[in-house]
């Protein structure tokens, strides 16, 4: 079964004048996020509407393919969800990479010829309106499918008094090699959180050392946080300004938006590894 798309020829043939500048660099890595919070991360990702699955490559011999109904999104990377995108039930949405959402139904994601990745990487979204969109890879973020919004006890308005329940805990693999990780975790400012982590991270390819959460002894002046230990976990809310985490802490959110999770480093292509966290919400009387 392909994934690919399947475009006439004309479309076909425009697309690939449209996009021929950035042609060399078409291969996309993305990431498939499960609504049970499994991470996928590959190469040739592909989806159609019709086959209601999402594929992509992790490895030369693993190609997961996942039904759709169990993918909450896919995430490209780029800037944070912006604080309007407001998505609930069956909406599905393509957020840019500029902050602008897009609402309608996602139809296809993948190459234009998905044997090969040099091709340009297109998501087609039918937008409310009806019109149908065709979108470079490199201009998305993240791309929503039903059911798969953020949580919505981010809460735009109500009572900042009310209580999360207690042991409700997301599990989330922070990759050593990318700057921040999205843990599709929303949180109200002031919300308590418990943050558990444990694995390695080798900082500067295969002649570097591995570090736990708590980094190591030495600091970077060029690190997101420069006081720091270099390899350490770091968080931010949103675009807010990042914050120390490590091995265990308990924090309290200093705003309302998405959790991020990353790795105080300032160069990233040549790590190896991963930080496996535990996100536990507390209740407020706790």
């Amino acid at each position: 079964m392909r994934l690919g798309l399947r475009l006439p020829t004309g479309l076909a043939l425009a697309a690939a004048l449209m996009f021929a500048a950035p042609v060399a660099e078409a291969q996309v890595t993305a990431t498939v996020v499960t609504k049970s919070g499994d991470r996928h991360t590959g190469t040739n990702l592909g989806y159609r509407l019709d086959e209601r699955q999402v594929a992509v490559r992790t490895s030369q011999s693993q190609e997961p393919r996942i039904p759709v109904d169990q993918v909450a999104y896919v995430e490209f990377g780029g800037s944070p969800d912006p604080s309007n995108l407001n998505l609930s039930g069956s909406q599905e949405a393509v957020v840019l990479r500029d902050g602008s959402v897009i609402r309608g139904q996602i139809i296809e994601l993948g190459h234009v010829d998905r044997g090969d990745q040099k091709t340009p990487y297109l998501v087609i979204v039918r937008t409310e309106g009806g019109e149908e969109r065709r979108l470079n890879g490199n201009q998305v973020g993240r791309v929503y499918f039903a059911g798969g919004a953020p949580s919505s006890s981010a809460g735009t308005s109500g009572n900042n008094n009310s209580s999360t329940a207690g042991g409700n805990s997301r599990g989330i693999n922070v990759a050593g090699n990318r700057a921040w990780t999205a843990t599709g975790l929303s949180v109200r400012r002031g919300e308590p959180l418990t943050i558990n982590a444990s694995g390695q991270v080798k900082i500067g390819g295969n002649d570097g050392q591995a570090f736990g959460p708590g980094g190591a002894s030495e600091t970077n002046p060029g690190n997101p946080i420069p006081s720091a230990q270099t390899g350490a976990l770091i968080g931010r809310i949103g675009n807010g300004a990042p914050f120390v985490i490590g091995t265990s802490n308990r924090i309290q959110a200093p705003a309302a938006g998405q959790l991020f999770l990353g790795v105080n480093d300032s160069y990233f292509n040549d790590n190896f590894g991963n930080f496996d966290v535990e996100v536990g919400r507390v209740a407020r009387n706790q």
